[in-house]
């Protein structure tokens, strides 16, 4: 397990590395390059000392500033706090990573940020000063996060300092122009013949830029204004969570406090909704939702009647969720609610889906990790839908996805497959499953055998084949033994038959084959029986926080 420490736009977004990496993230709090507070440069320093005297051998990544290669303010309080930082570090980690930054697009409540004092200026027709030969390096934090996640791949990168950032400045009057075209609205300010600028040297990272394949044209940073302030222009988008639950009285808590963690940290950009469905829990659980529920009226409930179980919670989720996205999780914890900033980023370079990848899953049983694996070569292997290993349930599907699906109601559901055969453009986001983080898996041995049967027979009929090329295969050696029988009796005709084992082997194979491949059918006219009798998919007892818009 990792730690991040600090507040601020960094470490909100690298808080998947709370869970997903082992690593001690400190990104501070002293994001104010004109501070002057000797009190509060003093506390990050000791608090600094302290993460690392605590991070022990894992590796230790502190987040500094490009300001420190910038001679123009090279004794300022915040340059020389930054310097004694980097020193510190230096000095005290057994194995680190600096990150040099420049200006980070992204949301942050700095109201010293650059982005946010100009968008803030010119939407709000106020006058201000305007420096004319200001240059800026401008990088968006989704990018920041790819790009450290690469180094770090690297054990040749430790003990290292990299400057992460944009290959291209823009002058700060460029900048403006691009906030008075996103908001249509022209800037008040004064040119004044002031300002430098200064190169940063990014060649560290040109090998892995080329790799991540970023794109830092004349619309970077359109894009990124358009990510992290189109709220000011538009209403903010509506992210649906869904959460199919069943005898979690022991987690359902914890998984609600970490989401609404994350989820909060989306705001203004997102709003959110948190559609659990109770599919039918014998224990406290949909009394602990109802409790949750009442105090934030941003969590939906759907009760129902009875178990219908987890693909049917899905359904019914995607059927009253109202977002412009949707994310799909289970409530256990083994999927990280801190890797939805993960999805959304993907989300927002234009992926319609965006699925979790789980090579590593922890507190696995290693034959069961093999069985899965083996199951998803063979359904891969069979299907004429191309469904991604290594999946689960856990996705971000955009609002075309949502309609699809909306409109597929077949009985027999198998969601992985579904979402892969709507198509559009999808990409996997890689992570670690966690252990389950209370109780233990309701999900049953016959349980993982009926899903797995569902799955293979709901995405191709290639087993009702395979009577047939059994058939074919057994008639052919057939005919070329009675062949050869007929020859040796021409040849020798002392030959006597001889075999009663053999014999009784192969009307015992023969028995087993048709046997197998009665079953086979009997599936998928069982499958065929459930789907003509219309009924619907489940039934609801109960609803709460859904008004009469949501209902309809």
């Amino acid at each position: 397990m990792g730690s991040v420490i600090g507040t601020g736009v960094i470490a909100n977004r690298f808080s998947d590395y709370t869970s997903q990496s082992p690593h001690t993230v400190f990104a501070g709090s002293v994001n104010d390059s004109s501070i002057q507070n000797e009190k509060i440069i003093s506390a990050e320093e000791t608090a600094l000392a302290k993460a690392l005297s605590a991070a022990g051998n894992v590796t230790f990544v502190y987040f500094s500033s490009c300001s420190v290669n910038d001679p123009a303010v090279a004794y300022t309080p915040y340059v020389l706090h930054k310097t004694r930082m980097e020193k510190l570090v230096g000095n005290t980690a057994k194995k680190f990573l600096i990150i040099r930054l420049p200006q980070v697009l992204g949301l942050c409540d700095t109201e010293t940020s650059l982005a946010k004092f100009l968008v803030h200026s010119v939407c709000n027709r106020m006058d201000f000063e305007l420096w004319e030969n200001a240059k800026k390096n401008l990088i968006d934090i989704d990018d920041v996060h790819s790009i450290v996640g690469e180094i770090l791949k690297e054990k040749q990168n430790l003990n290292k300092i990299f400057n992460v950032a944009n290959p291209c400045e823009v002058t700060v009057l460029q900048l403006v122009r691009h906030v008075e075209e996103f908001f249509d609205v022209k800037a008040r300010y004064r040119l004044v013949d002031k300002g430098t600028g200064y190169e940063i040297d990014v060649s560290d990272i040109r090998l892995i830029l080329a790799r991540l394949d970023i794109d830092f044209g004349e619309r970077y940073i359109p894009r990124s204004l358009g990510k992290y302030f189109g709220h000011l222009r538009a209403s903010s988008k509506l992210l649906s969570v869904i959460v199919p639950t069943y005898n979690n009285e022991n987690g359902i808590w914890e998984f609600y406090r970490r989401t609404k963690a994350v989820l909060l940290s989306l705001a203004p950009r997102f709003e959110y909704e948190l559609i659990f469905v109770n599919d039918f829990s014998t224990d406290n659980t949909y009394s602990i939702l109802e409790t949750i529920a009442q105090s934030d009226p941003a969590v939906k409930l759907i009760d129902f009647s009875r178990n219908f179980g987890n693909q049917i919670g899905i359904t019914a989720g995607i059927d009253y969720s109202r977002g412009e996205l949707a994310l799909i999780i289970d409530d256990d914890l083994q999927d990280p609610p801190e890797v939805i900033n993960n999805f959304i980023a993907q989300w927002e370079q234009g992926y319609k889906v965006v699925y979790g990848v789980r090579p590593k899953r922890q507190g696995v049983n290693p034959v069961f990790k093999l069985v899965a694996k083996l199951y998803y070569r063979i359904i891969g292997a069979l299907s004429e839908t191309d469904i991604p290993k290594d999946t689960g349930d856990f996705r971000l599907i955009d609002k075309v996805v949502i309609n699809s699906l909306k409109l597929m109601r077949e009985e027999n559901r198998y969601y992985r497959g579904m979402v892969a055969w709507v198509g559009f453009s999808q990409i996997g986001v890689t992570y670690e499953r966690d252990k389950r983080y209370a109780g233990v898996s309701t999900f049953s041995l016959k349980k993982y055998v009926n899903f797995a049967m569902n799955g293979l027979t709901s995405f191709t009929d290639k087993p009702l084949y395979f009577s047939s090329l059994v058939g074919v295969f057994i008639t052919s050696i057939s005919f070329i033994l009675a062949i050869l029988l007929v020859i040796s009796k021409i040849i020798d005709p002392s030959i006597s038959i001889q075999g009663w084992t053999s014999t009784t082997v192969i009307i015992l194979f023969f028995g087993g084959i048709q046997l197998l491949s009665t079953g086979v059918l009997g599936i998928y006219i069982s499958k065929i029986y459930r789907e003509i009798k219309g009924r619907p998919l489940y039934i609801v007892r109960g609803t709460q926080n859904f008004d009469l818009v949501d209902g309809d």
